[in-house]
């Protein structure tokens, strides 16, 4: 999903993040690596938790014997993301020209959706966040092992498609004794042109929708800025002639996400039991990456910010029209998988 919303994401995150940019915090605090470098000692700094999103070589850089470790949870293009560029772009064609390795003894992945970009890295790689991938195809190569800390984020390596999947020589498996890395999750302030991610709380500040809530006022604060990324009913909610908005920027899951639950999960198998229905004159997105998740809104939807979708198919439903503030915004829908189109039963259009 991320891969498909990142485009729009650029171009409209510093609206849907007004008053939260610019500060410090939210923008690189190292850039030496950034520009490219063929220093390690360097390159390790710009992956520090106060260094860079993106980090470069200039040239093959031989580290033989040491251990280069990503940490830190940042933003980049407007989404969650940490990449090391092994490569040299062309100005004009921005494709790969060059192609370079960085040798090391270990590479330790503990930033969420860290990609290993065109080149090689020559060596173990080891993966304790979520979002580990590749960009450049089978030119995207570990040459080593590739080692997970659960068997969670080698299924999600394993089910990437396409130049996400690179190319690995040696054994991909997992190994337990390894620290999985959590993500914290909850409100978040961030900054679209990259930089470290700050998270207002590393929890989310208001729970009560978060466990799934019968009562508007509880829903109505739990998708406020104050709010929790995700959000749930437990039963059908009618809250005709009132309107709801979603407000803030958020992590969830190690991405920018929100997410409003309409149903009651399947301990064991994980799926929808119950579809609820949830009532309102209209229902305002402004936060990122919002998902109507496998029930019924019934009312007008508003949507302001990117990334808009649904999960669960053609079960998850505006009863009613949905209109977009901008074409890019509608185009981005228009342009999903059909599991996460949902189902609009009024008009699809762009606000005039």
């Amino acid at each position: 999903m991320k891969k498909l919303l990142s485009g729009l994401l650029i171009l409209v995150m510093a609206i849907l993040v007004t008053g939260c940019g610019g500060s410090k915090e939210s923008t690189d605090a190292f850039t030496e690596a950034t520009a490219g470098t063929n220093d390690f000692e360097t390159l390790q700094k710009g992956f520090a938790a106060n260094g860079a999103w993106l980090n470069a070589i200039t040239e093959d850089v031989d580290a033989t014997g040491k251990t280069l470790t990503v940490d830190g949870v940042f933003s980049g293009d407007g989404e969650i993301a940490r990449e090391l560029a092994l490569y040299k772009s062309n100005s004009e064609t921005h494709k790969a020209e060059a192609r370079y390795t960085l040798t090391v003894d270990k590479l330790i992945v503990n930033s969420p959706n860290f990609a290993i970009a065109q080149g090689t890295v020559k060596g173990t790689v080891e993966v304790t966040a979520p979002g580990f991938h590749f960009e450049g195809g089978t030119a995207a190569k570990i040459d080593g092992d590739l080692v997970f800390a659960t068997d969670d984020l080698k299924t999600a390596y394993e089910a990437l498609t396409g130049d996400e999947k690179g190319t690995v020589t040696g054994q991909i498996k997992v190994d337990t004794s390894l620290k999985a890395t959590e993500v914290a999750t909850g409100a978040v302030t961030i900054n679209d042109t990259g930089g470290a991610v700050t998270f207002n709380d590393s929890t989310d500040a208001n729970t009560g929708a978060t466990a799934g809530t019968s009562d508007y006022d509880t829903l109505e604060k739990g998708l406020s800025a104050d709010g929790a990324w995700l959000n749930a009913v437990s039963g059908n909610l009618d809250a005709k002639g009132k309107t709801l908005t979603v407000d803030g920027t958020f992590v969830g899951d190690g991405e920018i996400a929100r997410e409003l639950a309409l149903y009651k999960s399947n301990s064991e198998t994980h799926k929808p039991e119950a579809r609820y229905t949830l009532t309102v004159d209209k229902l305002i997105v402004n936060s990122p990456n919002f998902a109507i998740a496998q029930g019924t809104v019934v009312g007008d939807v508003e949507v302001n910010a990117a990334g808009f979708h649904f999960e669960g198919g053609s079960a998850a439903k505006v009863q009613g029209n949905v209109t977009f503030k901008t074409q890019d915004l509608k185009d981005a829908y228009d342009k999903l998988p059909s599991d996460e189109k949902g189902t609009i039963t009024g008009t699809v259009s762009v606000a005039k």
